[in-house]
């Protein structure tokens, strides 16, 4: 079996979920829930570290892949970019809870080019006059990132419907919880 693609799942989509769940999983146990063998993995990734950049870089893959497939709408493209999202949430989890990444530039390059692009989504539904102009960037990312975060968690453990979450996001996102 082929350490790139576990029938139709990557081995690194697979090894995202397990880090999420568990940080401090081994090689061997991110081996087992992929359904390969340990020697396999450790011959495409040599050690932990390996993975982990692997990972990480598949993480961005997927999160440049999501902005790009973003069209403009009415609301700039805004619940296309969460409906993107959303699916690919464990593996933004791991991207965005794995310290490691602080401190690997090629990463980090890649990490703020992503954020870059996302903000530019952000500001098309701001210039349309759906989002507020008086919030700084750097709250407007963090809490689309957050809101993004809670929903793939919550479709994750079958709290809420795949197909709910990016109407549950924006809703929350350009009304918040208040009356």
């Amino acid at each position: 079996m082929s350490v790139q693609a576990v029938g139709r799942r990557s081995v690194l989509d697979i090894a995202a979920e397990v880090l999420v769940a568990d940080p401090s999983a081994s090689l061997a146990e991110v081996a087992f829930a992929a359904g390969i063998g340990r020697t396999t993995l450790h011959k495409q990734y040599a050690t932990r570290d390996d993975l982990m950049r692997a990972v990480g870089h598949r993480a961005l893959d997927l999160w440049e892949q999501a902005i790009d497939g973003v069209e403009e709408h009415e609301d700039g493209g805004l619940r296309a970019f969460v409906a993107a999202m959303v699916p690919i949430g464990p593996q933004l989890a791991f991207l965005w809870r794995t310290p490691l990444f602080d401190h690997i530039e090629d990463i980090n390059r890649r990490w703020r080019s992503a954020e870059q692009r996302g903000l530019a989504v952000l500001h098309r539904a701001r210039a349309l006059g759906i989002i507020t102009a008086d919030v700084p960037d750097w709250w407007l990312l963090q809490t689309f990132h957050s809101l993004v975060y809670v929903a793939a968690e919550s479709v994750r453990h079958g709290d809420l419907a795949p197909r709910g979450a990016p109407d549950l996001v924006v809703s929350t996102f350009l009304k918040g919880l208040g009356r």
